[in-house]
């Protein structure tokens, strides 16, 4: 899915907060810039070690020599930082991301001195939220609101103190003197930098309410999610190492002894990861072990698999220490058998809800013969691992093979009746243009831009126009209108009747040519034909005045591209369907007695779930465009949760297929998938990697305790 943010609307009160903000600066830095000097002096003061205070004395050298500069380009340099985040390059349009986050695989390509930056920002931000919390949650929403979203997109705010500390991070990084002094002036500022916004955030907010400018709320995610407990970020749900990094880690004695023996629970930090991944540490076996109990109480802290799962992955501990001993390539690489063998593992029992579930016991007698033979004496080697999980797939393939031959059957019907569809959209927005339109009763017009349109359309996708023989569906439908048009039709009644019997028939070759339901195309005929009987005389087909107004666009299968999909209909489904099983209604009605389709009562023109009105708005808590192939949901059927994989999702994200680990398929367009997790029937389960997710946690906790052990060794004044 695309990654391009949201545009945002540009106005004179942006351009001013702007320029506010950025005049600010001066102050900022002003302020930053003294108490970083008094500092330096304090802890000169303070220091007896002739060397140490030496060290110092050139940091504030350095200091003073740089500071005309910082002072003079910190205004311009966070203007060009705003500017940026408005366009289509910001730093991160996501929550979860920003200088306080780590991954663990960022570690390898950091130097010494990148770690130390990644430290002092989190160091900032920390500071940051501590101080102005309250102030930044009001200004979010306000800004949001100048920026022309509905909702507060914190993410959004230009003025977040991610951006602040990023520039000070950058003007610090071009400061005369050496990496240490550098190091040194980053470890004060940047903390007093975060200390420094409340005040900024406070006039801000004081010249928005000036300006009249008024608030958006913010949105209330309604349950997407299991409750289930992850590794990662994921919005809501936290593992015992995200628990550990929220309640902080608790005091530490001073470092004593090399780095290697400072490794106790709670106390990993970002510097012996990076020693460990660099390989810069030597005798790192309590390290080791350390960071792989930390990342198996991640795995097994995960309730999302299955306690007998869990169990079986805890008990490769002994032969994984055996093997991140011998080889620290376990920690670098992300295609390491090992951790290849862990995330399959857990990948494949997510098809599984519950112990009791249907063929469960089945896998997990297969995982146990296999994992047998990885003991500590055997398991020492990545090669082990290499031919347990090449025997796993070779199990796992011949179930697959299966489920794969009914999802292709049902992705092709998909992506033919998405292709279908396109297609029938731009006929039908190319139809309303037409002048006559306006007077042809809206009946026919809702017939042309729906069923007819999709027959236009398989004909072109058929190479069937225009061809020797083939039926000529556009003058077809300047029949059909003249012929209820009561200006024309009634001044050649000869004609008409002449042209109603090959205008049926071919009416009735071109819906069966798409399968049109045989009861919706009779039930169609039933009323042209009262048309052309006299029901214009009479006043009951009313004839439209302006041009029509474009019914909802919504996805049409045929029945056999609805049965071969599993495709879960949504029309006028205003309580939540009983899907008691996967055979799709008996058709998929998208046009029921071709009567015009409005909005149905809670939707928007483009089929999408409006938010309920009251104090606060309620949206999704998961989009569709969220979803990656191979992530698994829950979906209620029949009162009882299904699990479901996603094992296709069209490129514009308006249709998608699912499939249970038996082999159903169920497959719904982007209205109902809204629908349904609105309504609290479909939720996530699990996204994306499970093992890198558990590294990406010990590395945040690593950072965690980063922070609090550089705050205890040099705090600031």
């Amino acid at each position: 899915m695309s990654t391009r943010p949201q545009p945002v609307a540009r106005s004179a009160q942006l351009d001013g907060l702007i320029h506010e903000a950025s005049r600010r600066g001066l102050d900022i830095m002003d302020g930053v810039l003294r108490q970083t000097r008094e500092t330096l002096q304090q802890q000169i003061d303070q220091t007896r070690d002739l060397l140490a205070r030496d060290a110092r004395s050139r940091v504030v050298s350095v200091l003073v020599q740089s500071a005309p500069e910082m002072r003079a380009r910190f205004p311009e340099t966070l203007q060009r930082a705003f500017e940026r985040e408005l366009g289509d390059n910001p730093v991160t349009t996501t929550l979860d991301a920003g200088p306080s986050s780590i991954k663990f695989e960022q570690l390898e390509l950091m130097d010494e001195q990148d770690v130390q930056v990644r430290i002092s920002a989190a160091r900032g931000l920390q500071q940051a939220l501590q101080d102005a919390e309250q102030e930044l949650t009001e200004l979010n929403t306000l800004v949001s609101s100048i920026l022309g979203f509905d909702q507060v997109r914190p993410e959004r705010n230009p003025f977040r103190p991610e951006i602040y500390v990023e520039a000070l991070q950058g003007l610090i990084s071009e400061m005369q003197g050496d990496s240490a002094a550098q190091t040194q002036c980053r470890q004060i500022m940047v903390p007093l930098l975060g200390k420094s916004l409340r005040p900024v955030y406070q006039e801000l907010l004081a010249y928005l309410k000036m300006q009249k400018v008024q608030p958006v709320r913010y949105a209330i995610q309604r349950g997407a999610f299991s409750g289930a407990p992850v590794v990662g970020h994921e919005p809501g749900q936290v593992s015992p190492i995200q628990t550990a990094m929220a309640n902080g880690p608790a005091p530490v004695p001073p470092p004593q002894g090399g780095l290697a023996q400072q490794v106790y629970a709670g106390q990993l930090t970002v510097q012996q990861l990076h020693g460990l991944v660099s390989g810069a540490t030597p005798d790192a076996d309590q390290l080791v072990q350390e960071v792989v109990k930390l990342i198996l109480a991640s795995i097994t802290g995960d309730e999302r698999i299955l306690p007998p799962v869990r169990e079986l992955i805890a008990g490769l501990k002994p032969a994984l220490l055996q093997l991140a001993r011998s080889d620290l390539h376990f920690f670098s690489d992300k295609q390491h058998p090992a951790r290849q063998l862990l995330e399959e593992l857990a990948q494949h029992s997510f098809a599984y809800d519950r112990a009791e579930a249907e063929g469960f016991a089945e896998f997990l007698s297969e995982m146990r013969q296999a994992l047998a033979h990885l003991t500590p004496a055997a398991g020492g080697a990545p090669e082990t691992f290499e031919r347990v999980l090449v025997r796993l797939r070779q199990r796992w393939s011949q179930a697959d093979k299966r489920r794969l031959a009914q999802q292709q059957a049902a992705v092709q019907a998909l992506q033919q009746a998405e292709k279908r569809n396109q297609l029938a959209r731009q006929i039908a927005e190319h139809i309303r243009k037409q002048p006559g339109t306006v007077l042809v009763p809206d009946l026919m017009v809702d017939f042309a831009c729906g069923p007819w349109a999709q027959v236009m359309a398989q004909a072109q996708i058929d190479g069937k126009v225009e061809q020797p023989g083939a039926p000529d569906y556009v003058a077809l439908l300047e029949d059909l209108f003249w012929s209820v048009r009561p200006d024309q039709a009634r001044q050649q009644p000869g004609q008409l009747v002449k042209i109603i019997p090959q205008l049926v028939k071919g009416l009735r070759q071109g819906l069966e040519s798409i399968h049109y339901p045989p009861e919706q195309l009779q039930n169609f005929l039933d009323q042209l034909f009262a048309l052309h009987q006299g029901g214009l005389d009479s006043g009951s087909a009313a004839r439209s005045l302006k041009p029509a107004a474009p019914p909802v666009a919504r996805t049409w299968l045929a029945p056999e591209e609805a049965r071969d999909s599993g495709f879960m209909d949504d029309l006028g489904a205003e309580e939540t369907p009983d899907f008691a099983s996967t055979v799709p209604a008996e058709f998929p009605a998208e046009f029921p007695a071709t009567e015009p389709m409005g909005l149905v009562e809670g939707e928007n023109d483009d089929g999408q779930v409006l938010p309920d009105e009251g104090p606060a708005t309620a949206v999704p808590a998961l989009s569709l465009d969220q979803l990656q192939p191979g992530s698994w949901v829950e979906l209620l059927v029949s009162g009882h949760w299904m699990r479901l994989q996603l094992a296709w999702l069209s490129d514009n994200a308006s249709l998608c297929l699912f499939s249970s680990a038996g082999g159903s398929n169920h497959s719904m367009t982007r209205r109902m998938f809204d629908r349904l997790v609105v309504r609290e029937h479909l939720r996530l389960v699990t996204q994306g990697p499970v093992v890198e997710r558990a590294f990406d946690a010990v590395a945040e906790l690593a950072m965690r305790n980063s922070v609090y052990m550089d705050i205890q060794a040099d705090p600031p004044a």
